[in-house]
């Protein structure tokens, strides 16, 4: 039995592969999971629970992004990982690998170290270092390039989070890669890597230089992080520009820097409210609260400013909003995109799960 995967039309997007256990018969599920990783797996306890995973992942220039998750949130099946000196002599494999657990932890060593990684640390991974770790099922995402991509530094990084200012901010950069993996459109892929790259090469050596060359991916990253932040509390009535700064960690000046080019933050919180509010009235199966409440509620205390805002932002009254919802015209998504079976994207041979380069 082989792996059985999945990818989109060739419509002018990323080819997405994908690869699910939850077709494949129990007993050979976490074998199919693990075949052509780069490290010997093996179950803890073999009889506890089916090994239910979910992948996917898309070959992005000479980066491969991937993403895991476990399907079953009320049972886990942990499993132990291990890379050693004879595997690495043997098979060849050379790369460097970012990997982000989301959900879980994991327990990892090295010749050099050990102790326990935690949901939301990036963690730098070398192919050809030994490595040991336990790993909780959950959801994680990995990058994986060629050695020769990254300063010849990096292998001391082996088995460390990447903590600094800059790793946090690549974190970032990798968890919105992902969500935007299904709209990247082929030829914005040259760009997308050599922004990751820059901004990996600032991460794993953060000097200067590297950081001058990085600053527009940093600056994305940032922007990124900072309207995440803002979609998360955007409810809140003490969001606020000093907020902002105190909670992730920035000037007013430098706030104001990167948002001087789009109206100001303020003008972001605005819109993203005025947008969710449009969202709600323009939901034929709404509940029937009034206009002027759900204003209210997302920060509107002035009714006639509100009206003024939203007539402006989309050329149209909040009450013609709702007249044209009620009236049960169909909307269009602009984001269903046809999807079917294909060939995995290349042009690298490469693994799901776990995204790895083909010998």
């Amino acid at each position: 039995m082989t792996k059985q995967h999945s990818a989109p039309k060739q419509t002018g997007l990323v080819s997405i592969s994908r690869f699910s256990t939850l077709k494949i018969p129990e007993r050979d599920r976490f074998e199919l999971w693990v075949a052509g990783n780069h490290c010997d797996c093996r179950l803890q306890d073999r009889d506890s629970t089916p090994f239910n995973g979910e992948a996917s992942g898309a070959a992005l220039g000479s980066l491969i992004l991937s993403h895991r998750k476990w399907s079953d949130s009320k049972r886990l099946a942990p499993y132990e990982v291990r890379r050693t000196a004879r595997r690495i002599r043997t098979d060849g494999y050379d790369f460097f690998r970012f990997t982000m657990f989301l959900d879980r932890r994991f327990r990892f060593q090295t010749d050099n170290l050990q102790g326990t990684k935690q949901a939301g640390e990036l963690v730098l991974l070398d192919a050809a270092q030994p490595q040991e770790c336990v790993v909780e099922s959950g959801q994680s995402i990995s990058l994986v390039l060629p050695r020769e991509f990254l300063p010849r530094q990096t292998e001391h990084l082996h088995g460390r989070t990447l903590s600094s200012g800059i790793g946090r901010l690549l974190a970032d950069h990798l968890r919105s890669l992902l969500r935007n993996l299904p709209v990247l459109a082929e030829r914005d892929v040259p760009f997308v890597v050599e922004s990751t790259l820059q901004l990996l090469t600032a991460a794993v050596t953060p000097t200067a230089d590297t950081v001058r060359m990085a600053s527009a991916p940093i600056r994305d990253a940032l922007v990124n992080r900072i309207l995440r932040y803002i979609e998360v509390n955007l409810l809140e009535p003490d969001l606020t520009p000093d907020r902002i700064c105190r909670d992730i960690g920035l000037s007013r000046a430098k706030l104001y820097q990167l948002f001087e080019g789009s109206g100001g933050v303020m003008r972001q919180i605005q819109r993203k409210r005025l947008r969710r509010v449009y969202r709600l009235l323009a939901n034929p199966n709404r509940a029937g609260a009034r206009i002027a409440e759900i204003a209210w509620r997302h920060g509107f205390s002035n009714e006639k400013y509100f009206y003024r805002l939203f007539k402006a932002e989309f050329g149209h009254t909040p009450n013609e909003t709702v007249a044209t919802a009620s009236g049960g015209r169909p909307r269009a998504s602009t984001t269903d995109r046809d999807r079917g079976p294909g060939e995995i994207g290349r042009p690298f041979e490469w693994t799901l799960p776990f995204g790895v380069f083909g010998r």
